[in-house]
C-alpha cells in the first residue's frame, strides 16, 4: 500500500484544492516547481490553468506516472538534484514532504536562496498536535501506519508553531496559514454523498475554529522577503 501513489483529494477543503486555490493567483506562464510530485497530483489538478509545472520526485515509479504533466522531471531525491532544477521559479510547492526529510531546515533554506524576492512558497505538513494523536498519546500510543499523521515514513513532526519558525527561519514571510479537516473522503465513500457532505463541511468548519487541536494539516503560504 505505501509504494502506491497519494490519491487525489478533490473535496474544497482538502490540501491538493487549497494549494490550487493559492496558485491560481499566480500570473499567466508563471513557472513552478513542485516538490515531491508523488502521480502529479497537482500539475494535474491544474491542469487548464497556463502555468508551467516542473517536478522533482524521488520515487521512480512515481515519476514516471507524473512526467506527462510536467514540462521537466527529475527523478532523484532533493538532495540529488541539480541546481539548473532547483533555481529561478515564481512558485515552489513542498506539499506533504518537509516531514519525510532528515534536515527539512537545510532544504527549505536552499530552496529559498535559490528564488528571487517574492517568489511565493506553499508548504503543507501533518499537525501531529491532531486531537486524535493526543488521545491516543494518553493512552500511551505513538502507533505509525501506512497513511496519515504517523505515517511510518515520516522522520520529522510539525506543529502549527513549529512549521511557522521553521517558515520565517528561512528568509520567509508567511501571507497565510490554513487548516485542513481529516479527509473523511478517504475514510469512506459516504463523506462524498449528500448525505455525508454537509458532515464534512461541518467538521470543516470547526477545524477552522480549533486549528491547532483539530487540524489534519498545515499550509503555509509565504514570499521570499
Amino acid at each position: 500500500m505505501s509504494n502506491l501513489p497519494y490519491q487525489d483529494k478533490p473535496t474544497p477543503w482538502s490540501s491538493h484544492m487549497r494549494i490550487t486555490a493559492l496558485l491560481s493567483s499566480l500570473p499567466a506562464s508563471s513557472k513552478v516547481l513542485d516538490v515531491g510530485t508523488a502521480s502529479g497530483m497537482v500539475a494535474r489538478m491544474n491542469g487548464k490553468s497556463s502555468l508551467r509545472f516542473f517536478g522533482i520526485e524521488a520515487n521512480a515509479e512515481w515519476a514516471e506516472i507524473a512526467s506527462p504533466f510536467y514540462e521537466e522531471l527529475w527523478a532523484c531525491p532533493i538532495d540529488d538534484a541539480p541546481l539548473e532544477a532547483l533555481q529561478g521559479y515564481d512558485a515552489v510547492v513542498l506539499g506533504d514532504v518537509l516531514e519525510h526529510l532528515p534536515a527539512p531546515e537545510i532544504v527549505l533554506n536552499k530552496l529559498t536562496g535559490l528564488q528571487s524576492t517574492g517568489a511565493l512558497f506553499i508548504i503543507s505538513v501533518p499537525n501531529v498536535a491532531n486531537l486524535w494523536v493526543r488521545f491516543n498519546l494518553l493512552a500511551g500510543r505513538f502507533d505509525y501506519t501506512e497513511r496519515g499523521i504517523l505515517d511510518r515514513t515520516h522522520l520529522r513532526f510539525f506543529t502549527r508553531k513549529t512549521l511557522i519558525d521553521l517558515v520565517r527561519s528561512a528568509g520567509l514571510d508567511i501571507a497565510s496559514i490554513q487548516a485542513t479537516p481529516i479527509p473523511l473522503e478517504l475514510v469512506s465513500s459516504f463523506f462524498t454523498s449528500p448525505l455525508g457532505k454537509p458532515l464534512h463541511a461541518a467538521l470543516a468548519w470547526f477545524t477552522s475554529l480549533l486549528p491547532t487541536l483539530l487540524g489534519y494539516q498545515f499550509i503555509v503560504e509565504a514570499r521570499k522577503r
